[in-house]
């Protein structure tokens, strides 16, 4: 609580307040400036404009309104943020997209003030994120050729102010800040696009060069493209998830990487722990990836604790779909690296590991599938996430009915005139 304060005269019409509230956590006393301007007049007159301001900063300051630790960088603030709140809430990966983020954000304006940034520098802010060649200014200062025209996405920019926003709403919450400037601008408007996916010749083209690929990655394409997984669940898999007796497969996991390290975490959400149906000819060549696999364990003598170089886990059943070759699990970007040089390789249009899932979802769509199906099999929460994503799609679908129902209705009406003529 504030307890008292002072004035004092620091120019022709201004007056410097200042408040005393308390002391920190180390013993340092704690005070609160400000400095206000006043009309013309006596001395007396402005010291007494000047003490009724005094009043109105003390009520400001008591009822939480006026920062406690503006002085604070932003660059301090997100450490301290993130030792305090980020750590305990989010997860490894999370916490990893986050610094990834913050690094624009810290070369922008890490060294303000946390009480000295406002809406206009996030404007600002927003406004450079959307110019060519922002993805690699950062590694390029030095070149002299130009930056290339590649920018931020829409979505990808909303990301920052999203960062933003969250330690802002945290500065406000511990008395930090006032208020949160990321309330006060219209956040970016993300543009979402039809993702771009193969077209039925090539699709085939692509699945008939992959016959002549290791099994492991023809099954990682086609547990994508078949079961709508996502690549983090595709290396997430252990033995014990499949259901051979059932063709069916248990989500309940996902593999990541964060610097330095391949961690197992759950699912994205709740709904995305699933069960899903897999075609028969997935299940075969799961069988035939598990006897090679099974092979290739004896051959390095089992785990460790049998003696052997296999650093799976001890129990078979436990041990993941996809490894390396001394049974630790896979990284989950060799898919991308794979699909990257067999496009090359193969001369097929560019395409990644995460359109197979949305292939998946489309060819479905166009087969006539019901979008709460669709939904299950993606794992999204709700079937209007699912909308949103293919409203494309689902309005190529619904502009079909009209044709649907104009053929029905004319085959109706030409078959009650043929019964008519009969008669």
């Amino acid at each position: 609580m504030a307890s008292n304060g002072s004035v004092q005269k620091s120019g022709k019409n201004s007056w410097k307040l200042t408040v005393s509230g308390g002391f920190d956590g180390s013993g340092k006393r704690i005070r609160h400036t400000k400095t206000v301007h006043v009309a013309d007049g006596s001395l007396d007159v402005q010291e007494k404009q000047a003490r009724k301001q005094l009043a109105l900063f003390i009520a400001e300051i008591e009822k939480g309104q006026v920062a406690t630790s503006g002085k604070m960088t932003l660059t301090q603030f997100y450490e301290f943020w993130k030792k305090n709140y980020a750590i305990k809430k989010h997860e490894a990966t999370t916490l990893s997209y986050n610094d990834f983020i913050f690094r624009r954000i810290k070369e922008a304006f890490g060294q303000k003030r946390l009480d000295k940034i406002e809406p206009k520098h996030l404007l600002s802010f927003y406004s450079n994120l959307a110019e060519p060649g922002i993805k690699t200014i950062q590694q390029k200062k030095d070149a002299t050729e130009p930056p290339p025209a590649e920018s931020l996405s829409t979505s990808t920019i909303r990301k920052h102010h999203d960062l933003l926003s969250s330690l802002f709403s945290c500065a406000v919450k511990w008395n930090m800040l006032p208020y949160n400037p990321a309330d006060r601008v219209e956040p970016p408007k993300v543009k979402r696009k039809p993702k771009e996916i193969y077209n039925q010749d090539e699709l085939g083209c692509f699945l008939e060069a992959m016959e002549d690929e290791q099994i492991k990655y023809r099954l990682m394409v086609l547990l994508a493209l078949t079961g709508s997984l996502r690549r983090e669940e595709i290396f997430g898999l252990q033995w014990e998830h499949i259901d051979f007796e059932n063709n069916a497969i248990h989500i309940d996991q996902a593999s990541v990487y964060i610097p330095g390290d391949i961690v197992t975490k759950d699912t994205k959400s709740k709904s995305s722990n699933r069960f899903i149906s897999i075609p028969a000819s997935v299940m075969t060549l799961l069988k035939q990836h598990k006897a090679e696999q099974s092979a290739r364990r004896l051959k390095l003598g089992g785990t460790a604790k049998e003696g052997g170089k296999w650093q799976g886990d001890d129990k078979p059943e436990h041990d993941r779909v996809f490894t390396q070759w001394n049974g630790k699990p896979s990284h989950p970007h060799s898919f991308n690296t794979w699909v990257k040089r067999f496009i090359a390789k193969n001369g097929l249009p560019h395409i990644s590991p995460h359109i197979f899932r949305h292939m998946s979802a489309s060819y479905l769509i166009i087969c006539g599938t019901d979008v709460r199906t669709v939904s299950g099999k993606l794992g999204h929460a709700q079937p209007s996430t699912t909308m949103n994503i293919y409203s494309h799609l689902l309005k190529s679908a619904e502009q079909e009915t009209a044709h649907t129902m104009e053929s029905f209705l004319q085959q109706t009406t030409e078959k009650a005139k043929q019964n008519k003529q009969a008669k």
